[in-house]
């Protein structure tokens, strides 16, 4: 089969779309030699170190690269329904696109679309108005042309089928993401010295780690009032909170709320973490906070996981599903989180990192994938 894939969203590196799309991809060309894959990418910007086309193309993937701005597939695909991406692709059997933009298709195209999470609809607080429409005309194309659907976890395929009853329940595929093989306990000092140094951390530091994007969904003011009140406990004084990933939406509070608690010299923002980098910061952090009110899945607190590192993490969504309960807590309560990060950082707690790596392997995801692909 000629299979297409949309891999538009990774010019949002360091995003969890963009790792979903490249890790996905890049597993389904090395375990994948029968089947063409034809990888559709958009974008009138090129990121800093953006290797990820090559890397793409060196495993066997066929690019087609174009310099269309994203306003322009927005009016052609979202607004107008024109254009098929096989005019710029060629025919395929298959199409797999993102969870924002459904491109039109010729006939006798299969469509496989995935719905990461359903944020925009049940949080809509925590969303712009213009992605909130965005993902509402994407999901009414993706039901009413009968898409199969992926999604990343029984919760989110829950929301799906709850909020859209009109969703055909056959047509909805549970594929948990996967982890990276660089996710794992790093014994190498020296590497991990380097690495710290280049985002100005010390080896001997104390540290919290949050990795992802600065945006009102994921707690972050919340967790900033739970360190401040940890790091008043003398035990707990010498700790730092790096909070590593892009300024995402409405992220001004986060940064008014360490001005107002004088935690400048606490806690530091570090902005894009290489990838290659990732490992060395969760083996090096004492705790990963993940406090968000919501996620479709969430890499962090499985990567930090399978680092050997503990997590910190609202027990609510996929979060439930996919997480130990012994690092969940209610994010409502404050005391209880403040309790429940003491307990943590005071205690050694067991982790098998290689069953969570074996959980969540990005080889089996791709192997689901072309299951599916092989039924339709």
């Amino acid at each position: 089969m000629i299979i297409g894939i949309d891999i538009t969203m990774l010019v949002y590196a360091g995003s969890g779309v963009a790792n979903y799309i490249y890790n996905f991809t890049k597993t389904l060309l090395k375990i994948d030699k029968k089947n063409e894959y034809r990888l559709f990418y958009s974008s009138l910007r090129r990121p800093k170190n953006f290797y990820y086309l090559d890397e793409l193309q060196r495993l066997g993937g066929k690019i087609y690269a174009y310099r269309f701005p994203p306003t322009l597939l927005q009016i052609w695909w979202r607004k107008f329904s024109i254009i098929p991406v096989e005019w710029f692709i060629g025919k395929v059997d298959v199409f797999f696109s993102s969870d924002f933009l459904r491109p039109p298709l010729l006939k006798g195209t299969k469509e496989i679309t995935t719905i990461h999470d359903l944020t925009w609809k049940i949080f809509p607080e925590y969303h712009e108005t213009r992605i909130i429409k965005a993902h509402e005309k994407k999901l009414e194309k993706t039901i009413k042309c009968n898409d199969t659907i992926i999604v990343d976890s029984q919760s989110t395929k829950n929301d799906l089928l709850k909020f859209y009853p009109e969703v055909k329940k056959n047509k909805v595929h549970v594929i948990y993401p996967g982890i990276g093989n660089e996710f794992k306990i790093i014994s190498n000092i020296e590497k991990t010295k380097n690495v710290l140094n280049k985002y100005r951390i010390d080896i001997n530091d104390k540290f919290l780690l949050y990795v992802g994007a600065i945006e009102p969904r994921k707690n972050l003011v919340m967790s900033i009032n739970v360190f401040h009140e940890l790091v008043e406990d003398a035990k707990f004084k010498n700790y730092k909170f790096i909070i590593a990933g892009r300024a995402g939406w409405r992220k001004e509070g986060v940064y008014q709320r360490v001005a107002d608690l004088h935690l400048e010299d606490k806690v530091k923002f570090i902005g894009f973490v290489e990838d290659e980098d990732l490992p060395y910061l969760y083996n090096a952090a004492n705790l990963t906070v993940y406090l968000s009110a919501y996620e479709g899945f969430g890499l962090p607190p499985l990567e930090s996981l399978a680092c050997g590192t503990p997590v910190i993490a609202g027990n609510n969504s996929s979060l439930v599903e996919i997480i130990d309960k012994q690092f969940l807590v209610d994010i409502t309560d404050k005391n209880k989180v403040l309790e429940k990060m003491k307990y943590l950082l005071n205690n050694k707690i067991e982790i098998n990192s290689k069953e969570v790596q074996d959980r969540f392997s990005w080889q089996e995801s791709a192997r689901k994938f072309l299951g599916i692909i092989n039924k339709l």
